[in-house]
């Protein structure tokens, strides 16, 4: 393959075209090994980005390791300059676009708040099996790493940090939450069906654009399924004997999301499947499950920096 393990190109460079330099692959392909041991011969060590992500069973820096841009690349000038990386840690640390299937901006409206705040905060505890902070009297959760708070006195989702809760602007998770959040009105049993979304009363929601997109998971982990597990498990997944690989997620404390990956063979090609527990769709609208299998894919392709 002509990207490099630092994701430059090398098919779009015109030294690989006229012969002058060739492709480093891979971190994990033979292409980086013979690369590798050529550059130590030639300049007495390898390229440090290559020989990092080599070691470290990385395909590409950029898609595939939690620390990238690291020192490797701050502190050299190649491939990139500090704009680009610069850029490359910003967009990072946004979350996923805050955008439904259409591309259209997710707005936030105040009155799914005072919907909430008008329920009895300790009975859609007892639905959810949320907690309530004792300080300030609002619900918490866990979802998936990360403790989030809903805070409807200011109309926000706050997130624990070292220094306490802060303010989280994350739109696809506020909506999420505040659909589930609203609408949960018993305590549903858990375990009954295992279900994907063409079996879902509302299937028709989820095709065309509606899909839900599984493209990015196998062209990360199709090939690397103790990969996807140890992402899996970084964001407090737990593994689950399906398929070749496969996970459970638990975003809210009773919806688990299913992932289960089949690496593929001569005759099917690699996929990925997103099942649920049959009541997600008594607790959570279309919209909200589309919102929230794209926060949990994010969060899986993150890997072990989400």
């Amino acid at each position: 393959m002509a990207t490099g393990a630092c994701g430059i190109n090398c098919d779009v460079c015109q030294l690989n075209l006229l012969g002058q330099c060739s492709s480093c692959g891979p971190g994990r392909s033979d292409l980086a090994t013979g690369k590798s041991a050529a550059q130590k011969r030639t300049f007495g060590h390898p390229c440090s980005i290559l020989e990092c992500a080599r070691l470290n069973h990385i395909d590409y820096c950029p898609r595939d390791c939690p620390s990238f841009p690291c020192d490797n690349f701050t502190g050299s000038n190649y491939p990139y300059g500090k704009g680009f990386l610069d850029m490359q840690q910003r967009r990072r640390s946004q979350g996923p676009p805050a955008v439904d299937p259409s591309g259209r901006r997710i707005e936030i409206d105040g009155s799914w708040w005072d919907v909430l705040a008008d329920r009895d905060i300790g009975q859609v505890a007892n639905f959810t099996l949320t907690d309530i902070d004792s300080g300030s009297g609002h619900l918490w959760f866990r979802f998936l790493n990360r403790d989030i708070l809903v805070d409807t006195r200011r109309q926000c989702l706050m997130e624990r940090r070292a220094q306490g809760w802060e303010k989280l602007v994350l739109p696809l998770l506020e909506l999420t939450v505040l659909d589930y959040l609203s609408r949960v009105n018993h305590l549903h049993p858990l375990g009954r069906e295992m279900v994907g979304t063409e079996d879902l009363a509302d299937a028709a929601y989820f095709s065309g654009r509606n899909r839900l997109k599984t493209a990015a998971l196998l062209t990360r982990y199709s090939n690397d399924p103790s990969g996807f597990t140890t992402a899996g498990r970084h964001i407090g997944g737990r593994i689950e004997q399906m398929g070749d690989a496969a996970i459970r997620l638990t975003p809210f404390p009773r919806i688990p999301v299913y992932y289960l990956l089949w690496q593929g063979n001569e005759e099917f090609p690699p996929r990925i499947s997103i099942l649920f527990d049959r009541s997600i769709e008594s607790v959570l609208s279309s919209p909200a499950i589309w919102c929230l299998v794209t926060l949990c894919s994010y969060h899986l392709l993150r890997g072990t920096a989400a």
